[in-house]
């Protein structure tokens, strides 16, 4: 299945969630992120990045996340068509994009939202580019996620589009690189 055909299958599932469900679902998510970071400790002092969830996107329930863990998050930014990052000040508000005020950053690790993933890390994002773009240098730790719903056999890959070292979702941890859940 091409791409397109793939992210619109895979959106329409998402779409027909209700609100109640995407909030049950985010918290589970949180849960495993939760377990995640407690398995790598050193992660909790560099910054990190989050992401503002679009309408039905499974996201973490950062309150919860934070309290749980000593987290630096920062979100998405874009500035002259390019997305970077920045740490707000105070609650980060917005949709997609972190309004002002913030300060710019470089995250060390990145959770990042997805379209669609197989168990090989690939991601099939919403087709715009921004991710596999920043992230197309990094060798930053790069978590992809999902609820198991978006996991699919194969995600078909080209050459510019990045791998995730990890694939969370409501129900486990993947590590890709040692192809196990835990």
């Amino acid at each position: 299945m091409d791409k397109e055909s793939l992210r619109l299958e895979i959106l329409s599932k998402l779409s027909s969630l209700s609100n109640d469900t995407i909030q049950s679902l985010s918290f589970s998510l949180t849960n495993q992120l939760i377990k995640l970071f407690s398995s790598l400790p050193e992660l909790q002092s560099h910054v990190g990045a989050g992401y503002l969830p679009l309408k039905a996107e499974i996201a973490p329930v950062y309150q919860e996340l934070l309290r749980a863990v000593p987290l630096i998050m920062s979100y998405p930014v874009l500035i002259e068509g390019e997305m970077t990052f920045g740490i707000p000040n105070g609650m980060p508000r917005g949709t997609t994009w972190l309004e002002p005020p913030y300060n710019l950053t470089e995250p060390q690790w990145f959770l990042v939202p997805g379209v669609g993933f197989d168990l090989s890390g690939a991601r099939l994002g919403r087709g715009k580019g921004y991710y596999d773009r920043y992230l197309s240098e990094s060798q930053h730790l790069k978590i992809g996620l999902a609820w198991t719903e978006q996991l699919v056999d194969k995600i078909p890959v080209e050459q510019h589009d990045c791998f995730m070292d990890y694939i969370i979702t409501e129900d486990f941890c993947w590590d890709v690189n040692r192809q196990e859940r835990f």
